[in-house]
């Protein structure tokens, strides 16, 4: 099958030649939404309104901040601020109608609380890689279900972490029974097999503590914790 616009990035992904797929097409969203956001898109009033709504999740505001446009930065934050102390004075001068907040809650303290929560459960780094990602796991079973060397490159990854390793098998439940049973036929052994060399890599490399295995080789054990807590948090090297 020849590659098109929408399978390149996925295909490059499973072509990588160790680790989950979907950490790396996940780390590749991630820094294109940080160069986006901290490109001119920070000008641009539809993307400003809605970072002055959603705001930015504590790792994405240290990601931004990385990338040295200060300017660009504190512009967004700025009018994202002021947005928040605009909600927070309408809410205690009561300007604010209760619905607004989806419940009726009966003092300041609670509609102050729910608003400000709400703030920390959005962010507009994550939306955007979120929606992109999903179109992603659509597009690695359109590779799986039309086969061929694409295909086979699905059935010959060595494994996932376990964060994106569930939103496959969610994505699974989609499928016809048959289509579901011969994914998981496929997948199922490979993931098992990965698991069971995580567990041999860090079982060698406790071992290594004790003096008496202190000049044998280490194997792949080496970075066997690093890699144990990619596996279990996903995005990054497993």
């Amino acid at each position: 099958m020849p590659d098109h616009i929408h399978t390149i990035p996925v295909l490059d992904a499973l072509r990588e030649p160790r680790g989950c797929a979907f950490c790396v097409m996940a780390e590749k969203l991630e820094a294109d939404a940080i160069q986006f956001i901290m490109g001119p898109a920070y000008m641009e009033d539809d993307v400003r309104m809605e970072t002055n709504k959603i705001g930015f999740c504590k790792h994405h505001l240290d990601s931004m901040y990385a990338e040295q446009n200060r300017l660009g930065l504190g512009l967004m934050l700025h009018t994202h601020i002021a947005q928040l102390n605009k909600d927070i004075l309408g809410i205690i001068n009561g300007r604010i109608p209760v619905s607004f907040f989806g419940k009726d809650q009966s003092n300041t303290t609670s509609k102050l609380k729910n608003h400000l929560q709400k703030t920390q459960d959005t962010c507009y780094v994550c939306k955007k890689v979120d929606t992109t990602f999903e179109r992603y796991i659509d597009t690695f079973f359109y590779i799986w279900n039309k086969g061929g060397d694409d295909g086979r490159l699905i059935s010959s990854q060595e494994g996932y972490c376990i964060p994106h390793f569930i939103q496959i098998l969610d994505a699974a439940e989609k499928l016809g029974r048959g289509k579901r049973e011969k994914f998981l036929d496929e997948i199922l052994p490979k993931m098992q097999s990965f698991l069971q060399g995580m567990e041999h890599d860090l079982d060698w490399f406790t071992q290594k503590f004790d003096f008496r295995n202190a000049d044998e080789p280490w194997g792949n054990s080496k970075d066997a914790l690093p890699r144990a807590i990619a596996l279990l948090g996903g995005v990054g090297r497993v």
